[in-house]
């Protein structure tokens, strides 16, 4: 018996056994599991990765004097889904954070006005930016500008005076000296100037006119104000057919000069500067002028992204300085001798 027929025997009696495949078996299985294989590519590459838009539920705009504008976005997303795109308002975007339902950081990507979120388990999204160019200004008027697909709010700065609107509000009204304005979906564009702050237009007691009986100043005052109204409402109506001006970070108001010592009355007038800004820098002042940001958190119960926002506004007014001390933010106020220790 030679070694062939010794070999195809042992193979018959290993494939009556089920231990081995023949050859052709073996051939037949590796080809069908081959295209089992490629079948499954290909569905897997027919199915695209999806992702969707959020669904606006809250859309909130609050203007500021500086002429910025705080963007609070609230949408739903869908949790199966990888990522939601997002529709941004306005060209350039600074402080921007998305967070979820339970407050955790979420990831980003922007290309041009669509925001990429990463929202895998997420059924709430929570944005946060702020932008200086849905506001122009044409001499004293500013305006503000948008187009939007849902109902929104706009809350006006403090001391402004609406002077014209393109489209009528579903509802109006005034919380803590500022105008809160709810409109319908669309464009829509407010137009206002800012008042000047009652403290400033108070005069010494010796230069306050006294009136007799004769006198006629009321109605010459009564006059002049309704030359100045006139006047607004001819500027209001001019501004439209003229090239608007985008306002920046650095038309901010300064009041004290770089060597000027730091004047915290003056500071506390700045009508361009929020309260809540004015209350951070009188805690830094009755600190001795300076405070690390963490204790500015703790103080003011604000997470740190909140507070952050605040500091770099502050320091484009040129009212602090950001230094670091032992690997934290150290906020000091701008031409203030500080204790040495600190």
């Amino acid at each position: 018996m030679n070694q062939e027929s010794v070999y195809c025997g042992w193979l018959e009696d290993s494939k009556n056994d089920g231990m081995l495949l023949s050859p052709t078996d073996a051939l037949i299985l590796m080809a069908r599991v081959h295209v089992a294989a490629f079948v499954l590519i290909l569905l897997a590459m027919s199915v695209p990765l999806q992702h969707s838009f959020g669904s606006a539920r809250t859309l909130d705009f609050f203007l500021f004097p500086d002429g910025s504008t705080h963007v609070t976005y609230s949408l739903e997303s869908d949790p199966f889904l990888p990522d939601t795109e997002v529709a941004l308002y306005g060209d350039s975007l600074e402080n921007l954070v998305a967070e979820d339902e339970n407050g955790f950081l979420l990831s980003t990507q922007s290309e041009k006005n669509i925001l990429q979120v990463e929202t895998l388990g997420s059924s709430n999204i929570l944005i946060n930016y702020d932008t200086y160019s849905l506001i122009s200004k044409d001499g004293k008027i500013w305006s503000f500008e948008i187009d939007s697909p849902v109902e929104f709010n706009v809350v006006m700065p403090q001391n402004s005076v609406i002077v014209g609107m393109s489209t009528f509000p579903i509802d109006m009204n005034v919380d803590s000296d500022r105008t809160k304005i709810l409109l319908p979906s669309g464009p829509a564009e407010i137009t206002y100037f800012l008042a000047v702050a009652e403290s400033s237009q108070v005069l010494p007691p010796e230069e306050t006119p006294v009136t007799t009986g004769n006198d006629n100043s009321m109605i010459y005052a009564a006059g002049g104000a309704a030359v100045v109204i006139a006047a607004i409402a001819a500027i209001a109506i001019k501004m439209k057919n003229k090239p608007k001006q985008i306002v920046s970070a650095q038309q901010t108001t300064v009041i004290a000069e770089k060597n000027e010592p730091f004047n915290i009355e003056k500071v506390l007038e700045m009508p361009d500067l929020r309260e809540d800004d004015k209350e951070i820098i009188k805690f830094i002042h009755e600190n001795g002028g300076s405070a690390l940001e963490s204790d500015l958190r703790k103080k003011f119960l604000l997470p740190r992204t909140t507070m952050w926002r605040a500091v770099k506004r502050l320091e484009r007014h040129e009212l602090i300085e950001i230094t670091k001390k032992d690997q934290q933010n150290l906020i000091k106020l701008t031409n203030v001798e500080t204790d040495k220790n600190e």
